[in-house]
């Protein structure tokens, strides 16, 4: 934990709320099966989406109909953690200007509140409409994607307060 010290809090919390949202997953699909996994979602999928947004192709009819991309898996990858320290930046930043310090009440509120970021932008980028409700998993989409962010902001309260306490020991 001497790295996350020396890192920016955002970044650090960021990165590991995003890696317990990503162990959440791993644990979910594994012991939920079907109803926690899909293949529309993915860094595959959010690489090509990605590499897609760099050539200026805002919207798919369906993104997994277009051609998977070099090095999409490592590209969508990192677009996860940047988001994910992108989003715990703007929930710290928040709190610190109000004057508040993080918990896990508000960072899992903030998570949930975060799902409708994939629902809203990413879901209809890729063909699937608000909610994915033009797919025939939409039900299973949202499932996954409001418990992942669910965990996320959990992650963000958690991560913070430990990492606040060791800084403070």
């Amino acid at each position: 934990m001497r790295l996350a010290r020396k890192l920016p809090e955002s970044v650090a919390v960021g990165v590991l709320a995003t890696l317990s949202m990503d162990a959440f997953f791993v644990a979910a699909g594994r012991f939920g099966g079907e109803r926690f996994t899909s293949d529309m979602v993915g860094p595959d999928l959010i690489g090509r989406w990605a590499a897609g947004l760099a050539r200026r192709q805002y919207r798919h009819r369906d993104i997994k109909q277009v051609p998977p991309q070099v090095g999409e898996v490592p590209l969508g990858m990192a677009v996860h953690y940047l988001t994910g320290i992108i989003l715990t930046w703007a929930y710290l930043g928040t709190l610190r200007r109000a004057g508040a310090r993080p918990g896990v009440p508000s960072a899992t509120a903030f998570g949930v509140a975060s799902a409708l970021l994939p629902t809203l932008v990413m879901y209809p980028s890729w063909g699937l409409g608000p909610f994915a409700l033009r797919s025939a998993e939409a039900a299973r989409l949202l499932r996954i994607m409001l418990l992942g962010h669910t965990v996320f902001g959990a992650a963000i309260g958690a991560w913070a307060g430990a990492l606040a306490r060791r800084d403070d020991a």
